[in-house]
């Protein structure tokens, strides 16, 4: 079982993943960093503010707002 904590992820690890030869979990301090992640971005929508990438489209789509 790989832990995915953020921080060490070789090519080798990745590959034994799209290869199915390796399952995944997720870190305690990983799990905890994706939550405030989340936090912060539904803060972001909750304040109505436009944030690229977050509620607009990417690059020749960054005008265009996604809810």
């Amino acid at each position: 079982m790989l832990e995915l904590d953020g921080q060490r992820l070789s090519l080798a690890q990745v590959a034994a993943v799209a290869r199915g030869e390796e399952r995944l979990a997720l870190a305690t301090a990983a799990r905890a960093r994706v939550e405030q992640s989340r936090r912060v971005v539904e803060k972001i929508v909750a304040e109505g503010r436009t944030v690229y990438g977050v509620n607009t489209g990417f690059g020749k789509l960054s005008d265009v707002h996604i809810e």
